[in-house]
């Protein structure tokens, strides 16, 4: 046998080496490949495409098709507390179709803090459907069976303008304004209506605390949020309310994701409800002409002007408060950890494919999305279906 030197050993192992390279390179390429081809795959088929036509298209339908077909299973873990004989106060949030995670993760937080209140302790939860699609409707309905919600309210579009419709632009946040005033008049007798974001986590000391921290800054409260008015408010607001952009330039803004109001008090009713209602009922108000999110920060900067002009300021940030915001990102994530302690009740947005921005732009197209197919208001089906000319001839 030919004895192998330590110099030739070397050559081969160099030469292997030399030889895995390209392998390994090659190995990489392909995996890239492959995993764009399934990632544009999945992309395509999951999105839908945006059209300015009112006839459902193969693609338009496909995101509602793939989560009819999911048929989740049905299981309820957490159960309803007593409904005590009043409130506290009362919390409202509102979601559309892609922010359903958040709103999910959302209630848990709070949902979890339950247990180290008595029922007259805690608050009352509200939630308003603001662009939920069909398939997702259970999911709401699970929400209040499995007492996760107080009161479910599905957000009437026809009221309002049609700017106000979230698939459009975010609805440039108007509705938020409307929530808020038809909230005042609902559970006025409770006195405290908390807006908070659904992206939002709160703490026991926040629900403790909350009401207290409004009613002794005089009947309203929010948290400061990024950068000053002369960066989050178009001059056409100022405008709009004949007022000097440089009075207000060095306020710090309010935060449109945690406001707090005492609807009993009739000054702040008159000097910030109402006026945020009619300002976000008229878009050259909330939304000017040549504003957008670089510039202007619609609802929260129409807020914002309001209170530091009937003298109220927002200086302190969320967490002072205990509360945190913007917390929506990992919601998925936390939503299935829930899941694998089996604290998670069924149907769950994790059930179903996710729904993106794009997709609940379609709900502006096709509004029926919006209603189980047997109760599509009236309204509705004559707008979508109008009669032909024989039908308005018989």
């Amino acid at each position: 046998m030919t004895k192998l030197t330590s110099s030739s050993i070397t050559n081969q192992s160099r030469m292997k080496s030399w030889i895995s390279l390209p392998v390994i390179v090659l190995f990489f390429v392909v995996f890239f490949f492959i995993s764009s081809l399934r990632i544009k795959i999945i992309y395509t088929t999951t999105t839908i495409t945006t059209t300015t036509s009112t006839t459902p298209s193969a693609g338009d339908e496909q995101v509602l098709l793939e989560n009819k077909e999911a048929e989740p299973l049905v299981k309820h873990v957490t159960k309803p507390y007593p409904k005590p004989n009043s409130y506290p106060f009362t919390i409202v949030t509102a979601s559309s179709a892609n922010h359903l995670c958040s709103l999910e993760n959302f209630l848990y937080s709070l949902y979890d803090l339950r247990s180290q209140f008595k029922p007259n302790e805690f608050p009352r939860i509200v939630v308003y459907n603001i662009g939920m699609n069909r398939t997702q409707l259970p999911i709401l309905d699970q929400f209040v069976e499995t007492g996760l919600v107080d009161d479910l309210v599905t957000f009437d579009y026809f009221k309002y303008p049609r700017f106000w419709d979230v698939a459009i632009n975010a609805g440039e946040y108007a509705w938020k304004t409307g929530i808020v005033h038809e909230a005042s008049e609902r559970y006025a007798e409770n006195g405290i209506l908390v807006w908070l974001d659904a992206g939002n986590i709160v703490t026991p000391e926040f629900i403790k605390s909350i009401p207290t921290v409004i009613r002794k800054g005089g009947g309203f409260w929010s948290p400061r949020s990024s950068k000053a008015m002369k960066d989050w408010t178009h001059p056409g607001m100022y405008e709009y309310f004949n007022a000097d952009p440089k009075a207000y330039a060095r306020n710090g803004n309010c935060n449109g994701a945690a406001i707090g109001f005492d609807v009993s008090n009739k000054n702040v009713m008159k000097q910030l409800i109402e006026p945020w209602y009619q300002c976000g009922l008229d878009k050259n108000c909330i939304a000017p002409p040549g504003s957008s999110r670089e510039n202007h920060r619609q609802d929260q900067a129409a807020l914002t002007f309001l209170a530091y002009r009937a003298g109220f300021s927002c200086t302190k940030s969320p967490n002072y408060y205990k509360l945190q915001t913007h917390r929506d990102h990992s919601c998925r994530s936390e939503l299935m950890a829930l899941d694998l302690q089996e604290k998670l009740n069924h149907p769950s947005s994790i059930d179903y494919p996710k729904w993106y921005g794009s997709n609940t732009l379609q709900l502006y197209h096709h509004p029926e999305w919006r209603y189980p197919e047997d109760k599509v208001p009236e309204q509705l089906k004559r707008i979508l279906n109008p009669p032909s000319a024989d039908q308005l001839v018989a």
